[in-house]
Formats: C-alpha cells, sequence, structure tokens
C-alpha cells in the first residue's frame, strides 16, 4: 500500500496536507490560509496511464486507481459507474450539415451510469470509497436532487449516515428513494441557496463534515476522469466542451486533467467551453453577457447577478447564488468560448425530438444542454472538422413528471371511424421546428 500516494495542495498558498485523514481532522480546510479550494498532486508514474488508456472495456472508473486519492481497493464501493460509452450522434452533425458545418459530435450519456444514472454517481462513488477507507461515519450535504440521490445510495453501502438538505419543491420520487435508503431527509423552506446555509448549520452544530460543494477535490479528481476515458475512446480531446451547467464541477475537472496531464503529454489541448443556462434561472449568462459588453475589464469574473428563488421547474439547475462563477468564466475565457441561454419551455420539445431520433428518454437538464448544442450549431459557435462533446447529466429516471409530458399526439377516440393509419415520420420536421 502506497502510503505517499498523493497530497491535497491549497490552491491560495500552496499548502501541503498529506492525505484525507489529515484534510477531515482540519475541517476540510487549509491551516495555513483557511481556504477550502485544494486539489490533489499525485506522485504515482504517469507513463502507466497510456496502459491503462489501452483498455477495450473496463467496468467502472476505478481502473484509473493508480491516480485516483485512495490506497486500499478494498475499500471501492462501486456499482459500475464512469466507464460509459459516447455515442455518435449523427441527426445532429447533418442538422449542422444544413448550417454549412462539417463536424463529428458524440455524447456522453451519464444515464448510463450503474448507479443511480446520473452524472453524479462518480463523486459518490468516490466519496463512499475515501469514507469508508477513513472511517467517516457522518456526513451532510445540501442538494437539489442528483446529488442527493447518488450520495444517498452509495453513502448507505459505505455504512455512513448522511443528512441531506433539500429544497421543498424538490423532486418527491427523489426524496423517497433517498430515505429508503436509510438516509435522513431534511425539506427545507426556501431555495436551494437557504438549504445550503441550513446544512452549514447543522454541520457546525453538530461537528459533523460537510460537502465543500462544485470545488470539493473529491468531486473533482473523480470527473477528471471524464478525460481520461474520452482520450481512451477518442484517442485525443474533443475541440468543444458542451454542458448545462449549475455550480460547475465539470468544466472544473476538465479544466484539472487538462493541467496534470499536459506536462506529460503535450499534444492534450483545452476544449472550447460551451457552456449552458435555461432562461429561467441564468445568473452565469447574464454576468458573462455583462462583461462582454465591457470587453471584460479586469476583474469581470468577480461580478455576477444573485437570483433569490429562481423559478426554473428544472430544479437541478436552480443554482441562483454562482458561487463557482469567478472560477469558471476564466476557463470559458481561455477557451475562446461562451455561456450561451436557451428556452427552458422548448426542454419537452428538445427531449421529444431525442426520444423520436435515438429512441431514448432524456432528463430536463439534459434536454437544457441539447437545446444548447442547437443554439451553438445555429449560431456558428462550432465550426468545420470540429469534435464535440456533449456532456448530458440524466436521464428521464431522475424526473417522472417530465416524463409525463412528453407524450404528445395522443388521441381520445369513441370508435374506429375515428382512427388513421399512422406514420411516424410526419413528426420530424414538427420535432425540429419546435427546438430551432
Amino acid at each position: 500500500m502506497q502510503k505517499n500516494k498523493y497530497q491535497l495542495k491549497c490552491v491560495g498558498c500552496g499548502h501541503l496536507t498529506f492525505d484525507f485523514s489529515l484534510w477531515f481532522q482540519q475541517n476540510q480546510l487549509c491551516p495555513k490560509c483557511g481556504s477550502k479550494h485544494a486539489e490533489i498532486e499525485y506522485n504515482t508514474d504517469y507513463s502507466l496511464l497510456p496502459e491503462l488508456l489501452k483498455a477495450q472495456n473496463p467496468t467502472n472508473f476505478w481502473h484509473y486507481f493508480d491516480f485516483l486519492p485512495l490506497y486500499n481497493k478494498e475499500n471501492i464501493i462501486s456499482c459500475n459507474e464512469g466507464a460509459i460509452p459516447l455515442e455518435r450522434w449523427t441527426f445532429f452533425e447533418n442538422y449542422a450539415k444544413k448550417h454549412g458545418i462539417n463536424c463529428t459530435i458524440y455524447v456522453y450519456r451519464n444515464d448510463l451510469n450503474g448507479g443511480t444514472g446520473t452524472f453524479k454517481d462518480i463523486a459518490a462513488s468516490m466519496a463512499a470509497s475515501i469514507f469508508k477507507e477513513h472511517s467517516i461515519s457522518q456526513y451532510c450535504i445540501a442538494s437539489t436532487g442528483n446529488t442527493a440521490t447518488a450520495y444517498g445510495k452509495y453513502l448507505s453501502m459505505a455504512g455512513t449516515n448522511a443528512a441531506i438538505f433539500m429544497p421543498a419543491n424538490s423532486e418527491a420520487s427523489s426524496q423517497a428513494e433517498i430515505s429508503s435508503y436509510g438516509q435522513q431527509i431534511y425539506c427545507v423552506q426556501g431555495d436551494y441557496a437557504y438549504a445550503k446555509q441550513v446544512a452549514a448549520d447543522y454541520a457546525k452544530k453538530f461537528s459533523i463534515l460537510i460537502s465543500s460543494g462544485n470545488i470539493d477535490p473529491i468531486r473533482v479528481e473523480s470527473k477528471r476522469t471524464m478525460v481520461f476515458e474520452w482520450l481512451r475512446l477518442l484517442g485525443k480531446m474533443p475541440d468543444v466542451y458542451i454542458q448545462a451547467i449549475s455550480g460547475g464541477t465539470g468544466p472544473l475537472a476538465v479544466d484539472k486533467a487538462v493541467r496534470e496531464l499536459t506536462p506529460h503529454f503535450p499534444n492534450i489541448h483545452f476544449p472550447k467551453m460551451l457552456m449552458i443556462q435555461t432562461d429561467k434561472c441564468d445568473p452565469m449568462v447574464t454576468a458573462w453577457e455583462n462583461a462582454k459588453s465591457q470587453n471584460f475589464p479586469d476583474g469581470f469574473e468577480k461580478q455576477y447577478p444573485i437570483i433569490e428563488n429562481p423559478q426554473t421547474e428544472i430544479s437541478i439547475l436552480a443554482t441562483g447564488n454562482p458561487a463557482t462563477y469567478p472560477l469558471i468564466a476564466k476557463l470559458v475565457q481561455k477557451s475562446d468560448g461562451n455561456f450561451i441561454r436557451v428556452e427552458e419551455d422548448k426542454a419537452i420539445d428538445a427531449a421529444r425530438l431525442v426520444a423520436y431520433e435515438r429512441k431514448i428518454h432524456i432528463g430536463p437538464a439534459s434536454a437544457v444542454c441539447i437545446l444548447g448544442l442547437i443554439k451553438a450549431i445555429q449560431n456558428g459557435e462550432i465550426t468545420d472538422n470540429q469534435t464535440v462533446l456533449v456532456n448530458m447529466g440524466e436521464g428521464i429516471k431522475r424526473s417522472p413528471a417530465f416524463l409525463q409530458k412528453l407524450g404528445h399526439h395522443i388521441k381520445q377516440i369513441s370508435s374506429v371511424e375515428e382512427c388513421q393509419i399512422p406514420n411516424m415520420n410526419q413528426f420530424r420536421g414538427e420535432f425540429w421546428e419546435k427546438v430551432s
């Protein structure tokens, strides 16, 4: 067992903490400057990575164990997450060709993860494994749904009790699922920001560890393995990276992976980042547009609006106080990327289009991501010969109420005389018209 496998380095002052056991004793804070933002550095030989990238069918992201902050493989808690295929969606490539763009489009479907079918499963697997290794028996977290569900399941598998704080308007089905694992749900009468505050008060009152949010090194380290998988499956980095954004662990993880790998694999490049938000909760887009109108003055990333009680119906995108915007905005700027606003009312139509073209059901946040892809094509954000990777967050399982809205052309009849022979091809033009 390699006891000097990794260390946590404070992003603020560079102080080193030599493993998670000490990090937890420090209450997940740098003892020198008080920052909670730390990144993990590895003492592993990176010449071992190319061999791992040759694997054909790894069962989960723990395939990269040598590059993950766990000492003992016996502590791994996994439901086969993080080793999912990339799907090439040629129907969007054909749509791009109609706009004069020849590109290749891949979709990374997190609904194929084996835990709860969301992009949070990887982080939950790592958290549960680390907590098991370091005998963490109590933990608390605030979430609008996906994180709560994934952590609720995986932490229960590790024997860690979780107090989970959710806005009262979060999905009832998620609340039921989480509590069925034996975890405690607290429905907070307020928005997500208030739920986070109550969770923080709880952690302080009972001296319990709490998730440090999107910069949590557990989340970032697990999600950065997406980049390893893209290199394994594509043999290169995508040119454009698209995701719907609420907090922003995804782009932070991509950046961490690229910075980590570049010294060893100089051909790796940072992709253009296109971050998508719904018009019902768009503080990052608004901040970006304001900064762009002023030609991005010094310190632009520190200015962003706070939306109290966002009126979006997509609860997992309801982050009205985007505390990670200063970090994400600089990454988007570095990549010559953009923040894109889409119409939430079209999310159902986007999900219907995907159901028609691919015969799968996607969740509401994934539908927002698809709308962002369409708008990016329309606006020329994607150019010829680029490889585009669309990171879709969740499937329909996470939002049964959304599924109920997907029905269309359901006709009530009283006799056979009212029936006609169906032709499914007639729907294609209708679906594309509604999302374009």
